[in-house]
C-alpha cells in the first residue's frame, strides 16, 4: 500500500505532528509513505522532512487563493506529485487540503482514495452560505470516505455535509516514546530557569483568535490574585504574540509569564508544569491532553469538540463552560493548593494516556480503515 499525507505545511502543530508521528510509524511497518506540505513553514521551528517529502511552495496569500479558492500553479504542482507518487490512499489533513486534494482527484484518472482527516468542527470554521455550498456541492461529493479525531468532530462532518459515504472514529494519538528521555520534573526546572517552588500553569497551541491565549491570561490573572506563587508558560506562537505581550506588559504581571514559541522539545515544558490549561473556542481532540496526561500534568479545558473524550471528568481534570474564567480560575486555584488530589489526578490521567491515545494502538486502525477501503 502506498499512502500520501497531504498537509498544509511542516508547522509544529498538533495536527502536522500526528500526520508526520503516523506517518513514520507506518513507514516502519514496510508501508510506503510520502508527506507532501502545499506551503512551506512561515515559523522558525519546521517538523523533520525525510528526503522524498515535498514541500510544493505555494503562496497562501495570493490572491488566486481568495478569489478563485485555489492557485492554479499549485494544483498542477501537487497533481505532478501525486502521479509520480501513485498513491493507493491520499490522507488529507483538513484545512485547504480538502480543496486540493479533491480537485486533483477530479482531474487526475488515478484510482486512489481520498480520506478527509476531519481534525476539527467544520461548522465552526464553515460559517458563510457560499462556503458551506461549495464544500456540500463541489469538494466534498469527492472524497471517498473520513476519519475523524473525535465522535464530535465526524458528528459535524456529517451533519454538515450530508456525508454518507464510509467513516470511523480514530482519536488523536500520541508518540509516547519520544518522551521517554525526557528528565524530571526538578531537572525540567532547572533547566528552564523555574523556581521549584514555583505552580507552573501552561497554554500550548497556536496564538490565534480560536485558540483563545486571552482567556488564559485572564484566568492567570485571577489566579495570582489568590496565589502570587505561580508561572504562566505559554507555548507556541502566532499573528496574536504582538499584541498578547503587550496585554502583559501592560498588567504588570510580566514576570510571571514565559513566552516561549514553537519548540520541538515540548515534553521538558510540560514535564515542569502543574497543571495544562486548554482554552479553546474549538477542538476536534486536543493531543496535547494525553500529552501532559503522559507526564501526569492535569488537564482544565474548555467544553468544546472531542474534549469529553480524552478528560474524565474530577478524574483526570476538568471540563468547563469556555466562556466561564471565574470558574476555570477556581478549579486551577483549588488544585495548585491541592498537591495530593492534583497528583491523584496526574496518575490516572497518565494512565488514560497510556491506555487509549497510543500511536502504537491507534496507527494500526488507521492501517485498517485504509485496507478495507
Amino acid at each position: 500500500m502506498r499512502i500520501l499525507f497531504l498537509d498544509t505545511k511542516p508547522v509544529r502543530r498538533g495536527a502536522q505532528i500526528f500526520s508526520h508521528e503516523l506517518s513514520a510509524y507506518l513507514k516502519n511497518t514496510g508501508i510506503v509513505s510520502k508527506r507532501v506540505y502545499l506551503y512551506n513553514n512561515d515559523y522558525s521551528v519546521s517538523l523533520p522532512l525525510n528526503e522524498d517529502d515535498e514541500i510544493l511552495m505555494g503562496n497562501e496569500k495570493h490572491p488566486f487563493e481568495k478569489f478563485l479558492t485555489i492557485h492554479p500553479l499549485l494544483l498542477y504542482r501537487l497533481m505532478k506529485s501525486i502521479k509520480k507518487f501513485n498513491p493507493d490512499i491520499i490522507l488529507l489533513n483538513g484545512s485547504k487540503t480538502l480543496k486540493y486534494g479533491a480537485l486533483s482527484k477530479k482531474m487526475l484518472t488515478g484510482k486512489f482514495k481520498l480520506v478527509y482527516r476531519v481534525i476539527d468542527s467544520p461548522v465552526f470554521w464553515n460559517t458563510s452560505s457560499l462556503t458551506k455550498f461549495y464544500y456540500r456541492n463541489i469538494i466534498i461529493p469527492l472524497i471517498d470516505a473520513a476519519v475523524g479525531v473525535s465522535h464530535a468532530s465526524l458528528k459535524d462532518m456529517k451533519e454538515l455535509y450530508s456525508f454518507s459515504k464510509p467513516s470511523t472514529v480514530i482519536h488523536r494519538a500520541v508518540n509516547f516514546d519520544s518522551f521517554k528521555n525526557v528528565d524530571t520534573k526538578e531537572k525540567c526546572r532547572i533547566k528552564l530557569g523555574i523556581h521549584a517552588d514555583k505552580k507552573v500553569l501552561i497554554f500550548i497551541g497556536n496564538l490565534t483568535s480560536q485558540k483563545r491565549p486571552d482567556r488564559f491570561i485572564e484566568i492567570i490573572k485571577r489566579i495570582y490574585l489568590v496565589n502570587k506563587n505561580i508561572h504562566a508558560i505559554i507555548l507556541g506562537d502566532g499573528p496574536l504574540r504582538v499584541e498578547l505581550e503587550l496585554v502583559i506588559k501592560e498588567s504588570e504581571l510580566q514576570p510571571v509569564f514565559s513566552f516561549m514559541g514553537y519548540q520541538t522539545n515540548v515534553g521538558t515544558y510540560i514535564a515542569a508544569s502543574d497543571i495544562l490549561l486548554l482554552t479553546s473556542d474549538t477542538e476536534g481532540l486536543p493531543g496535547i491532553v494525553p500529552e501532559a496526561g503522559y507526564f501526569e500534568v492535569p488537564t482544565i479545558a474548555s467544553n468544546v469538540g472531542g474534549v469529553n473524550e480524552c478528560i474524565v471528568e474530577a478524574q483526570t481534570g476538568f471540563v468547563i463552560e469556555k466562556n466561564d474564567v471565574t470558574l476555570f480560575a477556581e478549579k486551577a486555584a483549588y488544585l495548585l493548593e491541592n498537591n495530593e488530589y492534583r497528583n491523584r489526578l496526574g496518575q490516572s490521567a497518565k494512565k488514560l494516556a497510556l491506555n487509549d491515545f497510543d500511536l502504537n494502538n491507534i496507527a494500526e486502525s488507521y492501517l485498517t480503515f485504509f485496507k478495507n477501503l
